[in-house]
This record gives C-alpha cells, structure tokens and sequence, in this order.
C-alpha cells in the first residue's frame, strides 16, 4: 500500500513538473506594463525541447500632467530553457526597438547631466531607440495553461532624440548610450 502511494505521488511529481512541455506556443502579458496602462502582448512559440522565441509589443500613448509614459516598443527574444520549455529557469537574449513621442519628467535629471546643472525636469522628445541585452527568468507553472513568469534583462540601447526643459528644446538630435535594466517582467502566460 505504502508503495503503491509513492508511486502515485513520483507520477503525480513527474506530470506536474513537465505539464509546460506539451505546449507549444503561449500568449503573454506583463503585469508591469499593464500597470502602467501600457498595451501590451507577447506571443512565444516553443520550437524546441529547450528553445524558444518570443516576440512582445508594447504601446502606451496616456500622458499624465506632470509625466510622460509615452512609447512603442518591440523586442524579439530567444529563450534556452534549463528544463523544458516553459517551466523552470531559462537565460535569453534580445533586441529592443522602439519609439517615444515624448518620455520624461519623473526625476530631477540635474545630477546626470553636467552640462544643464540647474536642469529639474527633462523631457526627450522624437525619441527613437535600439539595443539588446540578454536576460534570465524562472517560469512557474500554475495550471495546465497558465503560468506565471518572472524576468530580468540587462543590455545597452542606443537613443537618439531632442532634448527639452519645461516645455523648451534644449538640443536637437541629442544622442545618448544607455547600459542598464531593458527588461524586466512579471507575466503571465496562457499555453496551448
């Protein structure tokens, strides 16, 4: 009798670890976006035991009195899986493009930019980006077709746009290199 429990629990253990592995594509949404009242969704398609590729968009054109959250955004991803697809750790890399009509006015900018040392608000306007990183992830499963995913991504995105202060241009065509943070997600995720 004693036998015959453990087997099932080992049985019940094994499916529930591989349920992820049977699926083959998931549509996404991360939360974080979400919260920002972004619209946003990502299709991934597991083309391997171990590989897959996702594709995400994000647009957000609401524009608060004092910020701007304002942006489209596209970033490609390829995912190696440490198990199978869709559950457990994996590492990624990315590509990231997009495009703001205007982003800024959260922080007092004036500490990164010595040449405007009384600058308090900053806006960059036109803004056009591109970069990549690579990034890490767990992928809790829930159900049979929902999990729950958590990511972090760190890479280097290249910025070009104008430059303006309380509604003023500043410079125009200003070009920054930005090495940081480019992903970071909460997700989840309906399998089929």
């Amino acid at each position: 009798m004693k036998a015959r429990i453990i087997a099932i629990l080992i049985a019940a253990l094994i499916s529930v670890g591989t349920l992820g592995a049977q699926n083959r594509w998931a549509l996404k949404t991360n939360v974080l976006h979400d919260a920002t009242m972004s619209v946003n969704l990502a299709v991934e398609w597991g083309f391997a035991p171990h590989w897959s590729a996702e594709v995400s968009g994000s647009v957000n054109w609401w524009q608060p009195a004092e910020m701007s959250l304002q942006h489209v955004l596209v970033q490609p991803e390829l995912r190696y899986w440490f198990c199978d697809r869709f559950s457990g750790w994996f590492v990624d890399a990315h590509a990231i493009g997009g495009y703001t009509p205007s982003v800024g006015g959260f922080w007092d900018f004036s500490q990164y930019y010595e040449k405007f040392p009384n600058l308090k608000t900053f806006y960059l306007q036109n803004a056009k980006m591109l970069g990549g990183g690579v990034g890490f992830g767990y992928d809790f499963i829930i159900s049979r077709h929902w999990n729950l995913e958590l990511e972090m991504g760190l890479g280097y995105m290249f910025v070009k746009g104008d430059e303006y202060s309380d509604g003023v241009r500043i410079l125009q065509g200003s070009k920054f290199d930005y090495v940081g943070p480019t992903r970071l997600a909460v997700t989840f995720s309906y399998l089929f």
